[in-house]
Order: C-alpha cells, then structure tokens, then sequence
C-alpha cells in the first residue's frame, strides 16, 4: 500500500498537467479567433512529390506517376506548443483554412486524376504541411536512338503562383521518394531537384528502358525468324521448298512485330526499333528477289537457250520454273542445261554469302552506330531527291 501510494503522489502532477492539457478543438478556436501577424516578409517554402506508383500506357505512349503532393512552409503566428497542447498537430480540412496558403499550377503535364482539396497540418511550432494526392503524365524527354539502352528524362514541374507579398523567398529541396522500380520495362536510376530563373520548380526522374526486356521479347525472335531465310539459300533448286521458307518467315516476322511491339517512351520519327523492323523486312524480301532470279536461270535453261548453245526449237516453250513440279508431274522435260545449273549454284553460293555477310554486318553496326543511323535518317531532306 506504501508503495502504491508513493507512485500515486509522484505522478500527480503528471496526471494534473495530462489533464490540463489543451485539446484540439479549443486550439482551433485559439488559432480561428488569434490575429494572425506578418512576422517577416520572407518565406521559406518546400515542396517535392512522393511517387507511390508509375502508370505507363503502351496505347498512348506516355508515363505518368501516381502519389503525393506535399509542400512545407511556416507561420510563426501559427505556433501553439506554449499552450500546453494535448496534440503535436492539428488537421485543418481545405474548406476551413484561415490562414495564407501558396496557390500551386502545375506546368507542362496533363491532369489524369486530382484529389480536389490539400489536407492542411498545422505543427506545434508554426509550420504548416499541405498533401494532395495527384496522378500526372509527365513530359519525357527521350533518347530513343539508342535502343535498347535508351535513357529518358521525365519531368514533374511547377510553380508558385502568390508569393509576391513576399521579399525573401526560399526554397528547400524535399525528400524525394520513389520505387526503385517501375512497372513495364522502365527503370528508375536516379531523381534531382532543379530551379530556374523565373521561378519553376522540376523533379527529374531519370530511367532507362530495360535491355534484358527488349533483347529477349523482341530483337531475339526476330534475328531468328531471319535465319532460316538466309539457310534457305543453301537449297538450291528446290524453288517449292524455298518459297514456303521464305513466306513462313516473313509472315512470323509480320506477326512478332505486330504482336510484341515494345513500349517505349519515343519522341516521334524513326527511331532504332523502326530501323530494325526496316532491314528484316528488307533482307528477306531480298532472298525472295533472289529466289526468283534463281528460278528464271532454270526456266531459260529449260525453255529455250543458255551459254550460247544452239536453239532447241525454233518455238519458244516456256516450260515449269519449279524443278519440284516436274518431279510430281511424273513426266519428261527438258533438262536444264549445265552452264545454267552451274551459274545457278555459283550464284546462290554468293547470295548466301552475301547475305550472312550483310547480316552479320547489320547487327555489329546496329549495335555500335544505331544511334547514328536513326540521326542520318532523321535529318534527311527527303526534298532534296527531286523526283519531280
């Protein structure tokens, strides 16, 4: 019982001072009826944005970034921790704000969804926070020549648009807080803090496109789909055979494409995926070019004269450019003559060289000089061809 009682006298004051206490609602009758001073003509105001998640949209081709608004300034009329207040803070909803509040505009990114109204803390020693959950499409600025490894530069910008009551103004850099990864195949390197001249306030968010991502989902199954193509020269005369190679492979080339588009951030123009998509296109419409070329040797060897020889007959008979058909025909025809045979088989021994060589040449050059292939098409003066 000694003890008990011992406890109870020493934390008395302790308990009477609890009681004593100021609560919340009387400190907002305070603060509503206190007149509120100008204590000094100079402000110090700090501002940043909490990203809680990034939005990409592959159909719009824009990113944007959903969190929080959150600014800092301070009011010393506004202190109350002499009071002996029961709380540290005191919200004070937007519909009921008495005091001088920074009005917000942000630049240079679109409004996607906007809580209406800031919730509004007031400290115990004056200083005041404002948070507003927004989602913005932020601007980027795109380094698109350098796929796979591009880097982008997105921005969250804006501007204080009542701070001219003021002499002095500063501003102090927020603690910046963002996922270290974002969805899609962005990711996040770094985020700075910048001012200009006439008053602007950016974040910069830095990210890069994810190489692993586009290497695997797109530039790989493309390489391989080129591949049979340029083994398919390696058949000769079996033109049938060939041609289903060739338009399978240029089909599956379509579809990927079409299928697997990889979202990028892009400034618009060509970039290093719309040149690669170019030179696959290109390369097995190529071996089809040469496959007929191939085929017409067989038909004039068959049809009518080759290397200088003699006319079969003074009628010209065009006979089945496809060897394969004559097999299945089940029928005699005319041989193909030798010379025509041989020229035809030097002939598809350098395409096949050629083109391994021109693909081989392709991807080392894409890789090492992508970024000045998309810059020479870009800057090309199509007026300057004078077709007309």
């Amino acid at each position: 019982m000694l003890f008990w009682f011992s406890t109870f006298i020493i934390l008395l004051p302790v308990l009477a001072s609890a009681n004593d206490c100021i609560s919340e609602k009387k400190l907002l009758q305070y603060l509503q009826t206190t007149e509120l001073k100008e204590t000094s003509k100079s402000l110090t105001i700090g501002g940043t944005y909490y990203v809680k998640n990034w939005i990409y949209s592959k159909r719009e081709n824009h990113l944007g970034a959903d969190g929080y608004f959150v600014m800092n300034w301070a009011n010393e009329s506004l202190a109350f921790s002499h009071l002996n207040p029961c709380i540290t803070r005191i919200e004070i909803s937007s519909d009921n704000t008495f005091f001088w509040k920074p009005d917000v505009f942000f630049i240079h990114s679109e409004e996607y969804q906007d809580d209406k109204t800031y919730r509004f803390f007031i400290n115990e020693n004056g200083s005041i926070t404002a948070s507003k959950r927004i989602t913005r499409i932020m601007p980027c600025d795109v380094d698109d020549t350098k796929n796979p490894f591009s880097n982008a530069t997105c921005t969250f910008s804006w501007k204080y648009t009542n701070l001219g009551s003021f002499d002095t103004i500063s501003v102090e850099t927020g603690k910046l807080i963002t996922k270290p990864k974002t969805k899609e195949n962005l990711i996040m390197h770094d985020v700075n803090y910048n001012t200009t001249s006439d008053g602007e306030f950016h974040i910069n968010y830095h990210l890069s496109q994810h190489p692993q991502h586009l290497l695997v989902n797109f530039f790989y199954p493309s390489a391989l789909f080129m591949v049979p193509a340029w083994l398919s020269l390696l058949l000769g005369p079996m033109a049938i055979t060939r041609c289903c190679i060739l338009m399978t492979s240029l089909i599956l080339q379509c579809v990927h494409f079409l299928a697997n588009e990889p979202g990028l951030l892009e400034n618009g123009g060509v970039t290093a995926v719309s040149i690669w998509k170019t030179f696959a296109y290109t390369f097995t419409i190529g071996i089809v070019v040469e496959l007929i070329l191939i085929t017409l040797f067989a038909s004039m060897g068959r049809s009518k004269t080759c290397c200088f020889a003699k006319r079969r007959s003074a009628k010209y008979e065009m006979e089945p450019l496809y060897e394969e058909m004559n097999d299945l025909r089940q029928r005699k025809t005319r041989k193909t003559r030798n010379c025509c045979r041989k020229t035809a088989l030097v002939f598809d021994i350098l395409s096949f060289v050629f083109f391994g060589v021109v693909l081989v040449v392709f991807m080392y050059g894409f890789y090492a000089e992508r970024s000045s292939m998309v810059n020479t098409v870009n800057d090309f003066d199509m007026e300057s061809l004078h077709i007309l």
